[in-house]
């Protein structure tokens, strides 16, 4: 009988072996009768044909990116705000290693000279130049004059980085609103400042790159930063506008969310910081090293990426929920994990919320007492 093609029974099939050639997908069973029955397998071939469609769409955004190519920073100018330490710094340093000429700015002049040369000490080549210029990124008239002797000395800015920030964490009912003025100066208006600054030359010479240094804050708001996350906040919808205004002149608009990293800002910060922000921290993960946080968010822009990465795979993934309307990463990859990003962004509600609940109690108990 062998060969001899029968209606297939469940109850006469003895064995059932399965065949996986590349390009299709075949089922042999035998019966009872020793008769071997050869089935096509219509809905197995179409269940494959979309898995690799699927992962046709998954791997196509990296493949188009590696056809494009990275860009290349080495002789262009990069200016970077907040450059004279943290991570303003390791930014500065880490496009000297890719052979920028890089202009550093901020407030004290004699920080920025002693970073100028730690900056110079990661150049590529010795033909890189290293500046800096002093300004007050929230003085817009500061902002432009320092801009224009940036490019009287080494050219026209082709990449800006907007990272000048302060973080005055504190608990909401007893923080001054003179520090929620402040904050949103330097952190938001610091960065439409420089970006005001830089983009109409970008616009006129059809390229260029900005990018906007916002913070995790940005992505998961907890209490304490009543008046540093909005600020965030800000520079977030402020990039997604400027993005799409800028881009059909040829000018690229990128936005980092960095975590928390090990620079003096940060320690600064937690001198001040209220008890629930410590402990939230500490719960949430470890404290980043600045050159890590540094790489990840300029090799983002090289690739062209929007959403820059942080070294925390867990936030980078939260960011992708809350991407709207913004070019994402990898939509596909994204769209198939948000039934998980949702429960997790589910879960971590009760966390945050945990701090909160336990703040408001404490607060209560001590008003009692007075």
């Amino acid at each position: 009988m062998e060969g001899d093609r029968r209606t297939l029974r469940p109850p006469l099939i003895n064995m059932v072996q399965f065949s996986l050639p590349w390009n299709l997908v075949a089922i042999t069973a035998s019966t009872s009768e020793g008769a071997t029955v050869t089935l096509q397998p219509v809905v197995l071939n179409v269940a494959a044909a979309f898995a690799l469609g699927i992962f046709a769409l998954i791997v196509t955004p990296t493949i188009i990116r590696a056809l494009k190519g990275s860009k290349k920073w080495a002789g262009k100018h990069v200016l970077v705000t907040g450059g004279s330490q943290g991570i303003g710094k390791e930014i500065a340093m880490e496009f000297a290693r890719r052979g920028a000429h890089v202009t550093i700015m901020a407030r004290t002049e004699a920080t920025l000279k002693a970073s100028v040369a730690e900056v110079k000490a990661q150049a590529k080549s010795s033909d890189q130049k290293v500046d800096y210029v002093t300004c007050d990124v929230g003085d817009y008239a500061s902002v432009q004059k320092s801009v224009a002797s940036a490019e009287a000395k080494l050219g026209s800015i082709d990449t800006v980085v907007a990272n000048a920030g302060l973080s005055i964490p504190k608990y909401f009912l007893e923080q001054d609103v003179k520090d929620f003025e402040k904050t949103m100066r330097v952190n938001y208006m610091g960065c439409v400042h420089i970006c005001k600054a830089v983009a109409p030359g970008m616009c006129e010479r059809g390229e260029g790159s900005i990018i906007i240094v916002a913070s995790a804050a940005a992505v998961v708001a907890i209490i304490g930063y009543s008046s540093y996350a909005p600020s965030k906040w800000a520079c977030r919808g402020f990039a997604d506008s400027l993005r799409t205004e800028l881009c059909g002149f040829g000018v690229s608009v990128h936005i980092a969310y960095p975590p928390d990293t090990d620079t003096p800002g940060f320690a600064e910060e937690n001198k001040n910081k209220p008890q629930e922000c410590k402990e939230f921290n500490e719960l949430v993960g470890g404290v980043n090293p600045p050159r890590a946080v540094a790489a990840s968010m300029v090799d983002g822009a090289s690739r062209g990426l929007y959403h820059l990465p942080s070294p925390e795979w867990l936030q980078n993934r939260l960011v992708d929920t809350m991407a709207g309307v913004s070019p994402r990463n990898n939509a596909v990859l994204e769209w198939m994990m948000m039934p998980m990003l949702c429960a997790i962004e589910w879960g971590f509600r009760f966390v945050v919320d945990h701090f909160g609940a336990k703040h408001g109690k404490t607060y209560r108990a001590k008003a009692k007492t007075n």
